[in-house]
């Protein structure tokens, strides 16, 4: 899939979308004279196009996509502003099982860019959400926490407890959420003590992430690191998260991604949605060279011969690297080179 570049703004900021404002290089239309912006992010047009035109009603969509985009600020790793974006999305299901599929499709890619040491971070914005409608916090709440939470921001998310008046149960679950980090079978089992039976919602999130880390374990050999308090992409996301990384001397983002179900919805139809993406540009940058796969160099003369070009084809996919000449002197010495004897063209060295 290759959605358009660039869009009125109308459209490209609809809905998910206006979290991409600030990040948005724009520009006049001179034809109508309204405001275009380059795409900061693929997934919200994806989801357009999902809704507008495949309108799915009971069949699961999956795609994929990749481009260019443009971002008007620097991200936090001061990476590159015009990121290849590629991802890949899963549109029609609203399960644990549809998010383990994109998490294997993930995995799949970072493994065939042969990254080294691939661990995984996990989390579930439903977790602090279920907490904060548990505790009928109002908006203006909300924001103060989840930035607090945002910015791990211990000694005021302290003082924030403190200013709080909770009921025992939830006094607890607030005082242990930041601890809720670290060995996802160690924070499960934290977790399940001082989270569980609070409410159906936010045992569903607990049992979608037991069953996550269970199939990552068993399946992929890797064993995920899991934050209850992490709150990535909270505006936009509404259940599991998850990124993959290669740690060596530092730990390096090779994709990350989660679920959407919200995304869909501003265009007319709402769609269960799950995918992750991939900085290309940025984990290209990090692989080594490549080992050299050219058979050999072979100089051919340009003509119309259709021996000539049937033979030059058959030698490039052999490997070899076929370079046509125009003149004998852009031969090197000892180059191998394609010569004409009785009526076919054979290699010989131009040094014999």
């Amino acid at each position: 899939m290759l959605p358009p570049i660039a869009e009125f703004t109308d459209s490209l900021l609809t809905g998910t979308g206006r979290k991409l404002d600030l990040d948005t290089c724009r520009f006049t239309d001179y034809e109508s004279g309204r405001m275009m912006g380059v795409r900061a992010d693929m997934t919200p047009q994806v989801a357009r196009i999902v809704s507008n035109r495949i309108k799915p009603t009971t069949q699961i969509v999956r795609l994929c996509y990749v481009g260019e985009v443009l971002k008007s600020r620097n991200n936090k790793a001061k990476g590159s502003r015009s990121p290849i974006q590629l991802g890949a999305e899963l549109f029609g299901h609203n399960s644990v099982q549809s998010d383990l599929e994109i998490m294997d499709v993930m995995l799949s890619c970072a493994r065939l860019l042969q990254l080294p040491n691939l661990q995984m971070s996990l989390g579930h914005v439903g977790v602090v959400q279920s907490l904060m409608s548990l505790a009928a916090m109002s908006n203006e709440q909300q924001h103060e926490l989840v930035d607090i939470l945002k910015r791990k921001a211990m000694p005021e998310y302290q003082a924030w407890l403190s200013k709080q008046n909770f009921n025992a149960k939830l006094q607890t679950a607030f005082t242990q959420l930041p601890q809720l980090c670290g060995d996802a079978i160690e924070v499960m089992e934290r977790a399940n003590t001082c989270l569980a039976g609070l409410s159906n919602t936010l045992d569903q999130a607990l049992q979608q992430l037991d069953l996550m880390v269970r199939y990552l374990s068993n399946t992929q050999s890797i064993q995920p690191h899991l934050d209850l308090s992490d709150l990535r992409g909270f505006q936009y996301h509404t259940g599991v998260i998850f990124a993959c990384y290669s740690v060596g001397d530092n730990a390096v983002l090779v994709a990350k991604g989660g679920r959407y179900d919200e995304v869909c919805a501003a265009f007319g139809e709402s769609h269960p949605a799950t995918g992750f993406s991939i900085d290309l540009r940025n984990i290209l940058d990090r692989l080594p060279e490549p080992a050299a796969t050219v058979a050999s160099t072979i100089y051919a003369p340009f003509n119309d011969d259709v021996k000539l070009f049937e033979r030059i084809v058959a030698l490039r996919a052999q490997g070899h690297q076929v370079i046509r000449f125009y003149e004998d002197s852009a031969i090197p010495v000892d180059a191998n080179q394609l010569v004409l004897q009785q009526a076919e063209w054979v290699i010989k060295s131009n040094g014999l």
